[in-house]
């Protein structure tokens, strides 16, 4: 029930701040990290009650100290029996007494996933969450190469003991893990709200085979693939999803093969190329079943530019609606001459944006599409450049809002 302010004594310099009623006070603590706001409740018995009553939650095993791994999750697990079971939901007049957002961040730990599991469906059979998030990942001192396959198998077997917690999964994030040919398409499938995955330094058992995702029923919108491991990536049929990025160190000519993505707007692709690399045309990397790729970043890492120049008339019908490019870690001395193709083929682009490291920091320079390398204490040529919009083959040109280099 809502906590009435009471009448101060100022003469006696009384507390104002606890004087508040409880829906002022939630709005100041929710703004700190959970430790203070755990604290905030010995301030006196006023606050006592508030760390329960937090409409966001975000507890991380980062927040916890023990001699081992599974002293830490001890006390992980604890902390969220206590935090997510003292106040029952149902007896709550109060609206704001409602989590609504939960964030849990822990290790894949055998013994205490289905405490975590059975504490979290408890909550859930409220009704009152509408965001679930996991970010999952081994205890930083079992990285061990012969380990991550064994805590994959643990992460899927807890995604199986506990559907209606991944049912109303909305966001998950996965770190050194080791996946089976179908567990990912399998755990998409399960997660019925899951709308943002990501997959970090996460590989497929045999490296050399294709990682396929094919979830036709899915309302994943966004995916993320950082150093993930394998032959290559094919999103066959992901029917909702609008952002992919995918940042790999790991070069492949595509990496990522696109299937049936009406809705992707958003592509974002970084990779370490090497000389000896053959360079990928965007026409065969990027889908021709979306035309509505509005936003599209690629990062070079101060390596070889990995894009091979081509006709603009072979991109038009993927680049129809592209409104943003934006290009970074190229070489300051690298020619950008070979970007022309990319403004020709995009007749909506409204930013064209480049950035580059300083010179004093570039490694020597790859082979490929640069100038002359400039002699020392001289100036590439390359910075602050601006170029002249090219005319337009199909029609007239929309106003662009900035072409140049930062």
């Amino acid at each position: 029930m809502e906590s009435l302010p009471r009448k101060l004594n100022i003469d006696r310099d009384e507390d104002r701040i606890s004087a508040l009623p409880d829906e002022l006070l939630l709005e100041i603590i929710e703004r700190l990290d959970l430790p203070e706001a755990v604290r905030t409740g010995a301030v006196s018995a006023r606050w006592h009650h508030l760390p329960y009553r937090l409409s966001r939650l975000h507890l991380d095993v980062g927040y916890f100290q023990g001699a081992t791994p599974s002293e830490v999750m001890d006390a992980f697990t604890s902390a969220a029996q206590t935090l997510l079971s003292v106040v029952p939901l149902d007896e709550c007049d109060c609206e704001s007494d409602a989590l609504k957002t939960l964030i849990l961040t822990f290790y894949v730990s055998s013994p205490h996933l289905s405490s975590i599991g059975r504490t979290i469906e408890d909550l859930l059979s409220y009704g009152d969450t509408e965001c679930l998030e996991f970010c999952i990942f081994p205890p930083p001192s079992l990285l061990l190469a012969p380990l991550l396959a064994e805590f994959g198998k643990q992460f899927m077997s807890f995604s199986r003991a506990y559907p209606v917690a991944f049912q109303c999964l909305t966001r998950l994030t996965l770190k050194n893990l080791v996946f089976g040919h179908s567990d990912v398409t399998d755990l998409i499938s399960a997660c019925n709200e899951l709308k943002h995955l990501t997959l970090s330094s996460c590989r497929l058992v045999d490296e050399q085979s294709a990682f396929k995702i094919d979830t036709p029923c899915s309302g994943l919108g966004k995916l993320d693939f950082i150093r993930f491991r394998c032959e290559r990536i094919e999103l066959i049929s992901v029917p909702k999803l609008t952002t992919v990025v995918c940042r790999s160190r790991r070069y492949e000519n595509p990496l990522v093969h696109f299937g049936d993505v009406p809705k992707l707007r958003r592509v974002n692709l970084g990779y370490y190329a090497n000389a000896w690399h053959a360079p990928l045309m965007l026409s065969d990397c990027l889908p021709r079943s979306s035309g509505n790729l509005s936003k599209l970043k690629l990062n070079f890492f101060c390596q070889t530019i990995w894009v091979q120049p081509e006709q603009p008339k072979h991109l038009t019908a993927i680049f129809r609606n592209l409104a943003n490019v934006y290009l970074s870690g190229i070489f300051p001395e690298c020619d950008l001459s070979w970007t022309l193709f990319i403004l020709q083929a995009a007749p909506a682009l409204q930013n064209f944006k480049g950035w580059m490291p300083t010179a004093k920091h570039m490694p020597m320079a790859p082979i490929g599409l640069l100038q002359a390398m400039p002699t020392a204490g001289s100036r590439p040529s390359a910075y602050n450049s601006c170029w002249a919009i090219p005319s337009c083959a199909n029609g007239p040109r929309r106003h662009r809002k900035a072409v140049g280099l930062a």
